[in-house]
């Protein structure tokens, strides 16, 4: 006769049990799964940002204006292409966010890493790290910002000078291999 925790019934729930404590121990000393890359907190204070972009993709430049509505609470991000079609709009607050793409943005650019791109560029580094989740690292200094996950570098800001609002301010996505440079929107835009 078997052992009574060997009988078919408990013998299977036995495996069960087994399995499922063997497949969720491995989960815990696993890589974070790259997702998208996390929205930044918002900005936390009142603020309109106007830029002028240049997104260089290979041997192709697409211009666009963005403007950045932002409050303590909330994100308004706006991108239109230089005929003033929409091609991405972003707003983030009270824990929801809301990404719309057109096809007006180029297939090869992602809609949220351009949007991740601005951020960081523009926004307050603890901002910026309040957001990151498991995997993802910012390393700051004053010529920059290296935005990592699993060590990878995924895009690199380079502030070029002492004041980054008044000149052009390079952004490389190195994941998507795009350069956004993020100008002082021109008067009047």
């Amino acid at each position: 006769m078997p052992h009574p925790l060997l009988r078919p019934p408990r013998l299977a729930a036995l495996i069960l049990l087994f399995a499922t404590l063997f497949s969720g121990g491995c989960q815990l000393w696993s890589e974070p799964v790259r997702g998208a890359r996390p929205p930044a907190a918002t900005f936390g204070e009142y603020r309109e940002i106007e830029r002028d972009l240049e997104i260089r993709l290979g041997e192709r430049i697409h211009y666009a204006y963005a403007r950045l509505s932002l409050t303590p609470d909330s994100t308004r991000i706006t991108i239109t292409d230089e005929g003033g079609r929409l091609m991405v709009e972003m707003q983030y607050g009270q824990g929801r966010l809301n990404v719309k793409r057109t096809p007006y943005l180029p297939p090869e650019v992602s809609a949220d890493d351009l949007i991740a791109d601005l951020q960081l560029a523009l926004w307050p580094l603890e901002r910026l790290r309040a957001g990151l989740t498991p995997g993802w690292t910012l390393a700051a200094d004053d010529e920059g910002r290296i935005l990592r996950f699993n060590g990878a570098t995924e895009s690199r800001v380079d502030y070029q000078g002492d004041e980054p609002s008044s000149r052009p301010l390079p952004v490389y996505n190195a994941r998507r291999d795009y350069l956004l440079i993020l100008s002082p929107a021109a008067p009047g835009a």
